[in-house]
């Protein structure tokens, strides 16, 4: 308790300061782009909204009529000022001080038709109203129009459709706190705001009830229960009041003098008078509203700070991206040119390698997979064949011996030749050669959607450029392919075409093969030589799958990645060189230039807010951990590339 006291002596001293806070990142803009906290009154048309907000305030001051009052959401800034003798009010788009609240009363219905139109009309653009009065508490509530069910005069048929999902709107934030407006004279447990706060708030954790009109109530029947919570429950709880009556309103009793009728009313009723502290009145509910917004603030402030932050980096990163604009010397647009190709060449090798880049949280390569794709293409390849795959299982006895009598000639009878071991092996060995060709075909196939996708990223500002890059970009690819096709096909004929080995287990292998246990002795030396033949050709298709899986990944590895990572750059350079008019395709369109010009607005927006926030040294504290948090975490990064981008082949 004494850490939270201390902390809320340093920032959160007092609700003023706090509001404040809120109130300049709103006036900053900052709820364009983050949400904010907030009170919101929620209630159906006629459940008298208006009069809390009136007898919170302690003013009169808000438009009265039939139909719907509220037909633009209020934003009422309330300021508490001790020492004004007189209370004001100024309006956001008007440069005047208003004494007199009668006048507020007829700006806001002007403020409102000039939007709306006369035809009662609902539009969800607020109204800003601060006041600043001695009677009135610090907050900063948001009036809605009520939920209407039967259009008034010309309003559309749809307009109860229309109050609720402006309603919605405003409730479904998890930073808003809704007072929840419900009549004492209907059931609590149909009334229209409570199920809609229920829905968006299910635990009733940011909700609280005024329960209104008690005094209008059937004769011998009262609030207590539902006051109390033991018909509908909320975590905040319910405040009951007593508004001024219709009659009221209409000879203009002073909200002063109702307050006191208020109270005279509760302190000697039957049955509200014996109820404990806490829950009838609207000093109460004053109080209650401030420690809410006070603690609501409290709590989100730091995720606000965060997401600012957070927010500003997002946008930096993206006018990084985007570039300045485009220049019209043709100087300074080739110069351009050149450097969007460099920035494509190092992140295509960054990207194979594995290699932390700086640009690795940008759009560009954040979702790029690597050379670790390519390595599993390697890792694959003949994985078939691997281990103790024995290739003569598709051979029969009679097949090897009737290969043994064509190949005998006229040799010595029974000594096989080597012809029946050449004539057995080689269709196994060219089934190789098209496993082979796929991977080089995989690998060239991946590296042009690599270098594809991130030249459409990289040149995002030129789409017609794109077309133009991507081209450049598969030429050397193509080129670089068929150069590494011819060395892998001479490799696989190699292999086919030259049965040679020095591996020492094959030459220090055994030219007696000893039967398996299940299997009978051999009758006879031609046995003994059909057994020697398929041990030598398995033996041997194992050395030369083994040497392929390591000989074709070094030469797809060299000759084509590393190739056109080497060359990629020097033959675009080239390209771009002997064709001048790919600068004619520096031309911006407009979406990019709007969404420069957008995002330096927003970035202008949010720094704006960060001073504002780093003015108080809590905040400045919290800032100051949370960014080096941030940098850590890049520094990890560039340490410790991410796995799936990871490859040391290259």
């Amino acid at each position: 308790m004494e850490d939270e006291s201390n902390f809320a002596g340093n920032f959160y001293s007092n609700l003023r300061a706090l509001v404040t806070l809120v109130d300049h990142l709103r006036d900053a803009g900052l709820q364009k782009y983050i949400r904010l906290p907030r009170i919101v009154t929620l209630g159906v048309q006629s459940s008298g909204k208006s009069s809390v907000l009136e007898s919170i305030v302690g003013l009169n001051f808000l438009p009265r009529g039939e139909g719907v009052c509220t037909r633009r959401p209020l934003e009422l800034r309330l300021v508490h000022s001790p020492s004004e003798t007189k209370p004001w009010a100024e309006f956001e788009e008007i440069d005047k001080k208003f004494e007199d609240f009668e006048e507020v009363r007829k700006t806001i219905e002007r403020l409102t038709e000039e939007v709306t139109g006369k035809n009662k009309n609902i539009i969800d653009q607020p109204i800003i109203l601060t006041i600043y009065s001695a009677t009135c508490p610090d907050l900063t509530l948001i009036d809605l129009p009520g939920i209407t069910r039967i259009p008034v005069g010309d309003q559309p048929q749809n307009i109860e459709k229309i109050t609720k999902e402006m309603a919605y709107r405003y409730i479904s934030d998890p930073r808003t706190v809704i007072l929840c407006v419900c009549p004492a004279n209907t059931d609590i447990s149909t009334s229209e705001g409570l199920l809609m706060a229920r829905k968006v708030d299910k635990a009733g954790i940011r909700t609280l009830g005024v329960v209104t009109k008690i005094d209008i109530m059937d004769r011998g029947t009262d609030a207590r229960k539902v006051i109390m919570g033991q018909e509908v429950s909320l975590r905040l709880g319910y405040v009951g009041v007593k508004n001024r009556s219709q009659q009221d309103i209409v000879t203009n009793v002073d909200v002063k003098k109702a307050l006191e009728e208020e109270k005279e009313f509760f302190s000697n009723h039957p049955v509200y008078s014996t109820m404990p502290p806490g829950y009838l009145g609207t000093e109460v509910l004053t109080q209650k509203l401030t420690k809410v917004l006070f603690n609501h603030i409290k709590h989100f402030l730091p995720e606000i700070l965060k997401e600012t932050l957070n927010r500003i980096k997002d946008c930096d990163d993206r006018l990084k991206q985007l570039g300045p604009s485009t220049p019209q010397d043709p100087k300074f647009k080739f110069q351009l040119l050149w450097n969007l190709v460099t920035d494509f060449c190092e992140i295509y090798k960054n990207s194979i390698k594995g290699k932390f880049d700086r640009r690795k949280s940008s759009r560009v390569t954040k979702d790029l997979a690597g050379g670790a794709v390519i390595k599993n293409y390697f890792k694959n390849l003949l994985h078939e064949f691997s281990g103790n795959f024995e290739v003569t299982e598709e051979f029969s006895k009679e097949q090897i011996q009737e290969a043994m009598s064509r190949h005998e000639g006229d040799s010595i009878p029974g000594f096989p030749s080597v012809d029946v071991f050449i004539f057995l092996l080689h269709p196994q060995l060219e089934k190789l050669k098209d496993p082979v060709l796929d991977c080089l075909a995989d690998v060239h196939s991946y590296l042009e959607q690599l270098s594809h996708k991130i030249i459409e990223r990289i040149f995002y500002r030129f789409p017609s450029l794109v077309g133009e890059m991507s081209e450049i970009a598969s030429q050397v690819l193509l080129s670089e392919k068929e150069n590494c096709r011819q060395i892998v096909e001479s490799i696989i004929e190699a292999e086919e075409s030259y049965i040679f080995t020095n591996d020492y287990d094959y030459l220090a292998q055994r030219t007696e093969i000893v039967p398996k246990a299940t299997e009978k002795k051999p009758k006879n030396s031609r046995e003994i030589f059909l057994e020697e033949i398929k041990s030598r050709i398995d033996s041997y298709f194992r050395i030369v799958v083994r040497n392929v899986r390591d000989t074709i990944p070094r030469t797809v590895g060299y000759f084509l990645v590393r190739s056109s990572m080497d060359k990629m750059q020097l033959e675009m350079y080239k390209k771009i060189n002997l064709n001048e008019n790919l600068l004619t395709h520096l031309s911006e369109p407009s979406h990019i230039t709007k969404e420069r010009e957008m995002l330096k607005k927003q970035l202008e927006t949010l720094r704006k807010a960060e001073k504002i926030l780093k003015h108080d040294p809590q905040m400045a504290s919290e800032a100051e951990s949370y960014e080096k948090e941030i940098k850590k975490q890049e520094e990890e990064l560039k340490q410790k590339p991410t796995e799936s981008n990871g490859s040391s082949l290259f």
